[in-house]
């Protein structure tokens, strides 16, 4: 065990509840709204409430509705996306189950598009039938709205950093907290406790997520000792906008869905050229493909065009992207929009089984943070809003067993952390650029050690009093992007969004899961999905 600050329990300010929530995407948010129905509810974020990365969600969410789509589809698109990693009880129980979370929802009163009367289901790569539901390309800002306005009863606490977990004998028992705008450190004894802190695409320089995905929970669950998994997966989305200053914005798979295409510097469209699935390719397909042709190019960008698209339709079914572009000059009906790769989302995380419960007793995980065995190598599009509502909402129900636990408070401390200054931003930005150079889309073992050997010359990152949001979220990147690469070393083939230049091809021996716990590092030794081919 491992705490990131020096504290003792006995002297700081402390409060009692059924429930700690940690993080406020699709995943807290729900299992905040679901949880009070039982006990009392503190929900805790870093930020504000409604800055997360499920707020930045476009394409929409994925569940089985039309006649002609079955769930056994919906299983299959996942499973050949993951690339022989899912577990397949996992995925079905995410497809099986996301009808009755959907309807919840719709409930709740948050609107999601509708033609006819119906649904409208539009597509994404990798799926073989038109199941993705959408409100516009906000979908992730609609949804969390909708469950902010029915947060009533749950004592919310925002600008409020968690700084550790308080785990006794492998059971959680609260979380230390600091308060970020009054600058005092306080302890929550709780009978539960629900990370749902989201991803950690800030590793690399180039991203999608907000700067709140740091890894917060990932780094909180593996200091106490929970298991890892899957740590070596990354997906980069690959379109996100090359702006001209910088900006990364991403630009949802579901305009390639309406029929836009990827051209080349020369104007060509390439993607026949990579996969017959074509601009509807699994995401690290494409990105590699961008990749390929950038680096025969003398920029570094390639063009999503969608001139064939109406402009009037476009304007309606993505609105917050035509107001981007066009605010960049850019007339969709002669222009192309430039894009390039970006890290998008975390396959990999805190162990799980399928109530979202991970290794330590008492403490969940959901979301991004989580790896519940449904993404496997990588994610199907669209299936990420859908297993944090999922099983979040599976958590909340498993976690009734533990409601009638009585707390007793026990004594934590710390202080072996030194109070020392550092170029914190110098730091961060030294490391997103190297794991953007050496951990990204390509891979080989020089780059690898490259990283860790960069790693190693800055362990001092770890013993640092992290109790500020600066050095706290530099402790979990230092954290998470360590796991990361140990793993992508120790995976000696291709799979995936993980593709290594050194061993380019996949090796069925090494179809099983990477886990880790502390600085042990292992295969699971069991296979969890058979490989479907397409």
């Amino acid at each position: 065990m491992s705490y990131s600050v020096n504290f003792d329990s006995n002297e700081v300010e402390s409060y009692m509840s059924d429930y700690v929530i940690v993080g406020s995407g699709i995943a807290g948010l729900n299992a905040s709204y679901l949880a009070k129905s039982y006990g009392e509810v503190f929900l805790l974020t870093k930020d504000r409430l409604f800055r997360s990365n499920s707020s930045l969600a476009q394409g929409g969410i994925a569940c089985v509705i039309s006649q002609i789509d079955s769930f056994q589809s919906h299983i299959e698109d996942t499973i050949y996306a993951g690339a022989g990693l899912c577990d397949r009880e996992a995925v079905e129980v995410l497809v099986k189950e996301a009808p009755s979370n959907i309807k919840r929802l719709i409930d709740l009163g948050i609107n999601f598009d509708k033609k006819d009367g119906q649904l409208e289901l539009g597509r994404e790569g990798a799926h073989s039938a038109n199941r993705i539901i959408h409100a516009g390309d906000y979908t992730g800002k609609e949804i969390i709205n909708g469950l902010i306005s029915v947060l009533d009863g749950v004592k919310i606490f925002e600008d409020t950093l968690v700084l550790d977990l308080l785990v006794e004998d492998n059971m959680v028992k609260g979380i230390l907290a600091k308060n970020l705008i009054l600058n005092q450190i306080f302890i929550v004894w709780a009978k539960v406790v629900i990370l749902a802190t989201g991803g950690a695409g800030n590793l690399f320089l180039n991203t999608t997520n907000p700067d709140t995905s740091t890894g917060d929970g990932i780094s909180l669950a593996a200091r106490q000792g929970a298991v890892l998994k899957d740590m070596e997966f990354m997906q980069f989305h690959p379109t996100a906008l090359h702006g001209k200053d910088g900006e990364r914005f991403l630009i949802t798979e579901a305009i390639r869905g309406e029929g836009g295409i990827l051209r080349n510097e020369k104007g060509v469209r390439f993607m026949p050229f990579y996969h017959k699935l074509n601009e509807l390719a699994p995401r690290d397909v494409v990105s590699r493909a961008i990749l390929s042709e950038i680096s025969k190019s003398k920029i570094d960008y390639v063009y999503l065009d969608v001139s064939n698209i109406d402009k009037s339709l476009f304007k309606q079914r993505f609105p917050s992207i035509f107001e981007k572009i066009e605010k960049m000059g850019i007339d969709i009906e002669k222009d192309y929009i430039p894009v390039s790769p970006a890290a998008h989302y975390y396959m990999g995380g805190i162990a799980t089984d399928l109530n979202g419960e991970t290794t330590i007793k008492g403490l969940y995980a959901c979301g991004e943070c989580a790896c519940t065995g449904v993404q496997g190598a990588n994610r199907l599009a669209s299936n990420s809003l859908l297993e944090g509502l999922v099983f979040s909402t599976r958590a909340i129900s498993d976690s009734k067993k533990y409601l009638n636990n009585k707390i007793v408070p026990s004594h934590f401390h710390n202080n072996d952390k030194i109070d020392v200054e550092i170029d914190i931003d110098g730091l961060k930005h030294e490391l997103r650029y190297l794991m953007e150079k050496n951990v990204g889309i390509i891979r080989s073992e020089n780059s690898l050690k490259t990283m860790l050997n960069w790693l190693k010359l800055h362990e001092n990152i770890l013993y640092i009093n992290a109790d500020d949001r600066a050095k706290n979220e530099l402790l979990s990147l230092y954290i998470v992007s360590k796991y990361m690469t140990m793993s992508a070393l120790l995976r000696k083939e291709s799979r995936g969004s993980h593709f290594r230049t050194d061993y380019p091809e996949e090796n069925e021996m090494y179809r099983k899961h990477i886990l880790i716990r502390g600085d042990e590092i292992y295969f699971d030794g069991q296979d969890y999905s058979t490989k479907i081919d397409r």
